[in-house]
């Protein structure tokens, strides 16, 4: 009888394929990356309109304070990220780097008694987040704006959508 010892299989297991396959990639890819890090960088492109970065408050209609980033040209594409429950728009820093970088106007606000907003004790709902979605929007001005949220932040979107969305043209997707 011939016995195998559990640390030694006779054939590669999952783990080691995956494991192998992602060796693979890595190796892959290096050679690329090695060789656009020594390249020159590219000049980016100049808007006609001066990036701005800028943060603040508006007031809602129910007088709560909503802390608010607006980071790149105003007349780019904007991409507002909603945040999770108990997150705040410092969250989604890394997103909005990413897409400002690439050309978006990126947006993040803080819901209701999270991080900078007003700590309020009363309309934490999806009514009143959405409302102040929408009031940060409607200050901003923003048109045909993408929309993402991160768990509590994608109810927040959904009901922005339902109960703002409209006149078309305000929201490109969500």
């Amino acid at each position: 009888m011939t016995t195998h010892s559990q640390c030694e299989p006779d054939n590669p297991g999952r783990r080691d394929l995956l494991l192998f396959g992602a060796g693979a990639a890595v190796l892959a890819v290096l050679p690329a990356s090695f060789a656009a890090a020594q390249a020159p960088a590219a000049p980016r492109s100049q808007s006609p309109h001066e990036r701005t970065d800028t943060m603040g408050f508006v007031t809602t209609k129910d007088g709560v304070e909503i802390f608010f980033k607006d980071w790149g040209s105003k007349d780019a594409q904007p991409i507002v990220f909603h945040h999770g429950w108990p997150l705040s728009s410092d969250d989604w820093d890394a997103q909005m780097l990413f897409f400002v970088n690439q050309g978006f106007r990126v947006v993040a606000h803080d819901r209701r008694g999270h991080g900078r907003s007003a700590q309020v004790s009363e309309g934490h709902d999806m009514d009143h987040y959405a409302a102040d979605a929408f009031a940060v929007v409607e200050h901003l001005d923003l048109k045909n704006a993408v929309h993402i949220g991160h768990s509590t932040g994608g109810g927040e979107v959904a009901r922005y959508v339902a109960k703002h969305g409209e006149p078309a043209g305000r929201v490109a997707k969500a």
